[in-house]
């Protein structure tokens, strides 16, 4: 049986986000994963990622779009204090400056988003 798009690019995302150091078992996690698919069919959406995108994950999820943006925060906020640093260079490149520079949610989106499709 062949994947379909979604399939592929969640298989994608999901690497990616394991070798960064993103933890599976947080909302963040499964929130992002969510958010990379939305905007790599929507491209608009991240122009207004909190009147739009969350907004759209939160529906999906059942969730509040405030619960959502924070999840995905604190996700971020894990993977750059514990993640693997040569990874997160790698995928992030100049938005990994230093562990104590964490990037905003839409640029980590963006940039995933880029790695994906």
């Amino acid at each position: 049986m062949e994947d379909g798009p979604r399939l592929r690019a969640l298989k994608r995302t999901t690497y990616l986000l394991l070798c960064a150091g993103f933890q599976p078992r947080q909302r963040g996690y499964r929130y992002l994963r969510e958010a990379v698919w939305i905007s790599r069919k929507e491209p608009e959406m991240l122009k207004s990622v909190t009147k739009h995108l969350y907004p759209e994950v939160a529906k999906r999820f059942e969730t509040t779009d405030k619960q959502v943006e924070r999840a995905i925060r604190c996700a971020i906020e894990t993977a750059w204090l514990k993640g693997n640093c040569d990874t997160l260079v790698l995928i992030f490149g100049d938005l990994f400056v230093d562990r104590n520079v964490r990037p905003t949610n839409s640029e980590v989106i963006k940039t995933l988003t880029d790695n994906v499709f």
